[in-house]
């Protein structure tokens, strides 16, 4: 499958902000800050921005046309009625393209889109109700007044170091009846009951017997894979998933969160390329969307984690290789599926309640443990 379709409108992205602290490895760009976030081994250039373009793309598809989850609650937020003039920020803002769509969709409305790498957008591209600015999830929430109806994070939370944390902070900076928008993605392929697909090292017989079952390596998307166990075989995983549970935090985060009501959750299962038998057209297009997401973010992490010198390089390039392979195999070795879970829930009346303890990691959970767990019943 080709890995050169275009993601959607186009968008000029003329590269990065240059007040932006960067470092170059492989003529790619990354943020200094990331050895502070080590799940988070992407650039965040102008080749990784027009991904995310594509990516913004997909989810709009998968959403019906809509570039949020519960557009009625979205939209309540943002009401004309509003005493005030609504708010909107975008945490993690990447490319910007959630940012401007937002400021384009509710004109009446102010959006700020931050990050540690701004985009660089021409200046008629971006709306006079949206302005970026720097801001590290992981330091500077302090600096966010309580003057939001909407606050967004999507797919931000490999850099964000502490979740529980950061939803505490979220609620601070909501205005009574503001909404979160949280959306993760599972790092690791799961079945079609959403379960996480087992790693299988390579030699494992059931690999080689079965080819049902057959993996490059590790299971598809080892690139993912290694990043996740590159930190529980060097640093501990067991100090490090308090701090980074992608996804399979959302819901149990928000529901504990003293400061937030009306939890909606949708989760959806994406498969990895264009397998399934009686495909409709839109499914068609959005698993085919899925693939070419996936074949251009293994090449980018390929490079993350070759920069960050933790891992053996032919293992990288041996992984990377055998990972474009399977996302290219049709039909596929194994049929696979993306777990993503999209969530709103509003803020409270109550006055903002500060976190009385930290995040605990439950009994018994360890790397192999789901990240998300299967889909509910």
């Amino acid at each position: 499958m080709s890995d050169t379709s275009t993601p959607g409108p186009a968008r000029a992205h003329t590269g990065i902000d240059p007040r932006s602290d960067v470092q170059v490895f492989e003529n790619r760009t990354f943020p200094k800050q990331w050895q502070e976030a080590p799940m988070y081994s992407l650039p965040t250039d102008a080749k990784e921005h027009n991904r995310l373009d594509y990516q913004h793309e997909m989810i709009k598809h998968l959403l019906g046309d809509s570039i949020y989850p519960n557009p009625d609650v979205v939209k309540n937020a943002l009401s004309l009625d509003a005493d005030s003039t609504p708010n909107i920020v975008d945490i993690g803002t990447g490319s910007g393209v959630w940012a401007i769509e937002m400021a384009e969709q509710f004109p009446h409305a102010n959006v700020l889109g931050c990050d540690i790498v701004l985009p660089n957008h021409p200046s008629d591209a971006v709306p006079s109700n949206c302005r970026f600015e720097f801001l590290d999830v992981n330091k500077d929430m302090n600096k966010l007044q309580p003057i939001f109806n909407v606050v967004h994070w999507r797919l931000v939370e490999p850099a964000t170091s502490d979740s529980d944390h950061f939803f505490y902070d979220v609620a601070r900076i909501l205005r009574p009846g503001g909404v979160l928008i949280a959306i993760a993605a599972n790092p690791r392929l799961v079945d079609e009951t959403g379960a996480v697909i087992p790693l299988k090292p390579q030699g494992d017989p059931e690999c080689v017997e079965n080819p049902s079952k057959r993996r490059q390596v590790l299971i598809v998307s080892p690139i993912t894979d290694i990043a996740i166990f590159n930190i529980s075989t060097r640093e501990s995983m067991t100090t490090y998933l308090p701090k980074a549970h992608p996804g399979w935090f959302i819901p149990s985060g928000i529901r504990s969160n003293p400061n937030f009501k009306e939890l909606k959750v949708q989760e959806f299962l994406i498969p990895t390329g264009p397998w399934e038998t009686e495909l409709t057209d839109e499914r068609r297009k959005l698993a085919e969307m899925m693939n070419e997401n996936s074949l251009r973010a293994i090449r980018s992490r390929a490079v993350g984690l070759r920069s960050q010198g933790k891992w053996p390089l032919d293992e990288i390039n041996a992984l990377e290789e055998g990972s474009l392979k399977e996302y290219r195999e049709l039909p596929p070795c194994m049929h696979a599926y993306s777990k993503w879970v999209f969530a709103t829930a509003v803020r409270t009346d109550a006055p903002w309640s500060a976190r009385t303890k930290p995040w605990e990691i439950p009994e018994g959970f360890g790397p192999e443990d789901h990240i998300i767990p299967p889909l509910a019943p």
